[in-house]
C-alpha cells in the first residue's frame, strides 16, 4: 500500500509541475499579447492628442495665423497673442514630453518619438521656438530639456519651406 501511495504522490508532483509550466506559458503569451495592447493604446492615445493640436491650429484661422507670425517673428506680436501661443506650445510639448519617457520606459514605440523629433527639428531654428524655449525650458523636466537642447544644437534641418525667415517674408496680416 504504502509504494501506490509514493506511486500516486510521484504522479500528482509530475502533473502539478506540468501544470505550473503550462501556467507559466500562459502568463507569458497574456504579458505579451497585454504589452502590445498596452503599446497601441499609448501609441493612438500620443498621436490623438497631437493630431488634435494641429487639427485645433490649422483649422482655426486667428490661431494659424499667431502661431505662423510667432514663429517667423515673435517680436510682431502684441504681448497678448505671444502669451497665447506660448501656452498652446507649451500644451503641446507636454505631450512630446510624455511621450518621451513612454518612449524611454519602452511603453511607445520608437517610430513615433522619432516623428515627434522631426517635427520640433522642424522649427529648431525659428525665431519663435528659440523664444519659446527660452521662457519654458526650466518648466520641463531635466531629461526632456536636454532632449530637446540635443535637438536645438543638432546639425540636422528639416525644412519644408513651411516657415520662411523674417528677412524673406513679412508676417500674415492679422485679421
Amino acid at each position: 500500500m504504502k509504494n501506490g501511495l509514493q506511486k500516486i504522490s510521484i504522479i500528482t508532483e509530475i502533473v502539478g509541475a506540468i501544470a505550473i509550466v503550462i501556467s507559466l506559458i500562459f502568463v507569458g503569451i497574456q504579458f505579451t499579447k497585454n504589452t502590445k495592447a498596452t503599446k497601441s493604446s499609448t501609441a493612438a492615445s500620443t498621436v490623438a492628442t497631437i493630431s488634435s493640436w494641429y487639427t485645433e491650429m490649422g483649422n482655426n484661422q486667428q490661431s494659424s495665423s499667431l502661431f505662423y507670425n510667432f514663429m517667423a517673428d515673435p517680436e510682431s506680436l502684441t504681448s497678448e497673442e505671444r502669451f497665447q501661443v506660448i501656452i498652446s506650445l507649451h500644451g503641446l510639448f507636454l505631450t512630446f514630453q510624455n511621450s518621451y519617457y513612454l518612449n524611454q520606459q519602452g511603453t511607445l514605440d520608437s517610430h513615433i518619438q522619432e516623428s515627434i523629433t522631426k517635427a520640433a527639428v522642424g522649427v529648431k531654428d525659428q525665431p519663435g521656438f528659440r523664444l519659446f524655449w527660452k521662457l519654458r525650458r526650466e518648466l520641463f523636466f531635466p531629461e526632456f530639456q536636454k532632449h530637446i537642447d540635443e535637438i536645438v544644437d543638432t546639425e540636422i534641418y528639416i525644412s519644408e519651406g513651411m516657415y520662411k525667415a523674417v528677412e524673406d517674408q513679412k508676417p500674415v496680416e492679422k485679421k
